[in-house]
C-alpha cells in the first residue's frame, strides 16, 4: 500500500478557517447549503469548536430529524437519531494532545503552523463510527471551509455580523419577502472556483427516512403461509431498533452500529428470536426468513404489534398476505424494560468488545 500524502492545502483553509471566528457570525441553527462542482450539497450547521455538514438528502433528513424530535422522545429513539446522521465533521481542538495520534501526525507533515483550533477531520456515515476523512471527503471538506470564509465575508456586507442577525436583510435586498411556513437557505454553489450566492427553500415535509417493506412475489409461498392455521388469541411483539454501540463489523473496515430484530411473546413472556445485521437495507430479508421460519416451528399467530421505526414498514404489507394482522404497538414499558435489559446483556463487562477508534467529541455528537 503505497504511504499516503498529507493533503497541506485542507490544513492551510483549517487554519485560516479556525482563526477566523465563523462561529461568531452563523449560529448552529443558521443552517447553509454548499453544493461542490460536482452537484453535490453539504447542510453545514457551525458551533464554537466543530461544523457538521450533512451530505445530501440522507443527511439533510438526519438533521431535521434530530433537530425537530420530540422533548419527549425515549432517549433510545434520541441515541437512534444520533446515529443516523450522515454528515462531514470537523472538530477544532484548543490542544494538540487532545487530538488522535494519526491526527497529529498530518498536522505536523503539513507544515502548517497551529497555536489553536488543532483540526481534526472525520466522516459519520449513517449507522457508523464516525472514520479517517477520505481524499474525496477531503477536497470536499476544503470546499465547506472556503465556502463558511466566503459567506462570512459575504453575509456581512447584508447586515449578519453576528449570530443575532437574521438573513432577513439579505433576502429583501434578494427581493424575497418571507411568509410563513416558508424558510429559505443561503445556498452557495462552487463553479469556476467562484462561489455564486442563492436562496432555497427548505422543503422540510418532504424529507424523511424510508425503511424497506417485505412482501411475497412468490404467490405459492404466499397461499403456504396463509393457509397455516394460526392460533386461536395469538400475539407477537416484534421489536426492531440500533444497538448503541459500536462493534467491529465483518464487511466494513468501520465499527457500525448494527440493527436488531427481537420476536417476543408477551403471553408466554419469551424472546423466542434475537439476530441482528449490519446493514438494514441490504439485510432485513433475513429478519423475515427467521420471521417465517418461527411459523413454520411454532406456528402462525393471529396478530403482530410492532415496535420500532423499521418493524411496521417491514410487516405491514407480508402480514395481511399471510392472513396475519399488523398494527402498531405504540408506547410499552416492557418493550422499553426488555430493550434495555438486553443492552446490559450485551455491553456487560464480561465479553464486552470495545471499539477503539477516532474520537469525535463535539457539539453536534
Amino acid at each position: 500500500m503505497s504511504k499516503r500524502k498529507t493533503n497541506v492545502r485542507l490544513y492551510e483553509v483549517a487554519k485560516a478557517y479556525s482563526e477566523a471566528a465563523i462561529a461568531d457570525v452563523f449560529s448552529e441553527s443558521d443552517l447553509i447549503c454548499i453544493r461542490t462542482p460536482d452537484g453535490t450539497a453539504y447542510y453545514v450547521s457551525v458551533v464554537s469548536n466543530a461544523f457538521a455538514a450533512y451530505r445530501g438528502e440522507v443527511g439533510l433528513t438526519g438533521y431535521l430529524a434530530l433537530a425537530f424530535v420530540d422533548d419527549e422522545a425515549s432517549p433510545l429513539e434520541a441515541m437512534e437519531l444520533e446515529q443516523a446522521q450522515e454528515c462531514l465533521l470537523a472538530v477544532f481542538a484548543e490542544e494538540k494532545e487532545d487530538l488522535e495520534k494519526r491526527d497529529i501526525k498530518e498536522v505536523d507533515a503539513s507544515g502548517v503552523t497551529f497555536t489553536a483550533g488543532y483540526p481534526q477531520f472525520r466522516f459519520k456515515e449513517q449507522y457508523r463510527y464516525p472514520w479517517y476523512a477520505t481524499r474525496r471527503d477531503e477536497e470536499d471538506l476544503i470546499i465547506i471551509m472556503e465556502g463558511l470564509l466566503f459567506a462570512k465575508e459575504y453575509f456581512s456586507g447584508h447586515n449578519k455580523r453576528t449570530q443575532s442577525d437574521s438573513f432577513t436583510p439579505w433576502l429583501e435586498e434578494m427581493g424575497i419577502v418571507q411568509t410563513d411556513g416558508l424558510e429559505y437557505l443561503p445556498t452557495l454553489s462552487l463553479e469556476e472556483g467562484q462561489f455564486s450566492v442563492s436562496a432555497k427553500v427548505l422543503q422540510d415535509e418532504a424529507y424523511g427516512f424510508v425503511f424497506p417493506q417485505a412482501f411475497f412475489t412468490d404467490e405459492e409461498r404466499q397461499l403456504y403461509f396463509k393457509r397455516m392455521k394460526a392460533k386461536s388469541g395469538k400475539i407477537l411483539y416484534y421489536i426492531t431498533g440500533v444497538i448503541p454501540e459500536p462493534i467491529m463489523g465483518k464487511q466494513d473496515h468501520r465499527p457500525v452500529y448494527p440493527t436488531f430484530a427481537i420476536t417476543f411473546d408477551p403471553q408466554g413472556d419469551e424472546v423466542l428470536d434475537f439476530r441482528m445485521v449490519e446493514d438494514y437495507n441490504k439485510e432485513h430479508g433475513t429478519f423475515v426468513k427467521a420471521l417465517l421460519t418461527l411459523f413454520e416451528q411454532q406456528g402462525k399467530v393471529q396478530a403482530i404489534h410492532c415496535f420500532g421505526k423499521r418493524s411496521l414498514p417491514l410487516l405491514e404489507k407480508i402480514g395481511p398476505q399471510m392472513g396475519i394482522m399488523v398494527v402498531d404497538g405504540g408506547k410499552n414499558e416492557l418493550v422499553d424494560e426488555l430493550i434495555i435489559s438486553m443492552f446490559d446483556e450485551l455491553f456487560s463487562p464480561i465479553g464486552q468488545e470495545h471499539v477503539h477508534g477516532p474520537h469525535c467529541d463535539h457539539d453536534h455528537d
